[in-house]
C-alpha cells in the first residue's frame, strides 16, 4: 500500500469531482453545497494520507465519505432539516444508495466521453445539458453562431450515440434531464 502521489490525487479528483457532486447533490439538493461537501472530503484525503490497494478500494471510500459528508451536513444544517426530511423518504434503503451510486458512475463515464469530443462539442453538450444553458447563450459564451452551435451539438450526440452503448445512452439523456435542464 502506498499514499497517493500529487499526480494520483489530481487525477482522482479529475476522474470522480463531477460525478461526486452530482452524487452528493442528490442528498443535500444544493449545487454550492454538493461541491463543498466533495471539496472537503478531497481535502480530508489528503490531510488523512489515506491508502489505497487499488481505483476500486478509492472509489468506494470517495462514494462512502461523499455520502457520510453529505448527511452530516443535513445533520448539522437547521435549513436542511427539510431536505433531510425529502432525502429520507428518498433514500429509504440501500437500494436507493446503490442506485444514485450507479447513476454518479454512468454520469461519470459518459463525461469521460463528452470530454473526448473534438472541438467546442464536448463544451456545448455540457453547456447544454449540464448547465441548461439554451443555444442562443452558448453561441454567446463561446463566440459562435446559433447555427452553429446546432451543428456542433448534433455532431456531438451523434458521435455519443456511436461511442456509448444504448443503454448508457439513454440513462445520459435521463441524467441530464434531472440534473436540472
Amino acid at each position: 500500500m502506498s499514499i497517493p502521489s500529487e499526480e494520483h490525487f489530481n487525477n482522482m479528483y479529475r476522474t470522480y469531482f463531477q460525478a461526486l457532486c452530482f452524487f452528493s447533490l442528490k442528498m443535500v439538493g444544493d449545487v454550492e453545497t454538493a461541491k463543498d461537501v466533495v471539496e472537503e472530503v478531497f481535502t480530508k484525503l489528503i490531510l488523512s494520507k489515506r491508502e489505497f490497494n487499488e481505483t476500486d478500494n478509492a472509489r468506494a471510500w470517495l462514494y462512502t465519505a461523499v455520502r457520510n459528508a453529505s448527511l452530516d451536513y443535513l445533520k448539522q444544517n437547521k435549513h436542511a432539516k427539510e431536505r433531510q426530511f425529502e432525502f429520507s423518504l428518498t433514500w429509504k434503503d440501500e437500494g436507493s444508495y446503490d442506485f444514485e451510486l450507479v447513476r454518479a458512475e454512468v454520469l461519470r463515464k459518459i463525461l469521460v466521453e463528452i470530454k473526448e469530443l473534438p472541438g467546442h462539442s464536448g463544451k456545448i453538450i455540457e453547456m447544454s445539458y449540464f448547465e441548461g444553458m439554451k443555444n442562443e447563450d452558448i453561441a454567446a459564451t463561446l463566440g459562435l453562431s446559433e447555427k452553429t452551435v446546432r451543428n456542433l451539438k448534433s455532431t456531438g450526440i451523434a458521435t455519443l450515440k456511436s461511442k456509448i452503448p444504448l443503454d448508457l445512452f439513454l440513462m445520459f439523456l435521463l441524467l441530464a434531464g434531472s440534473t436540472g435542464r
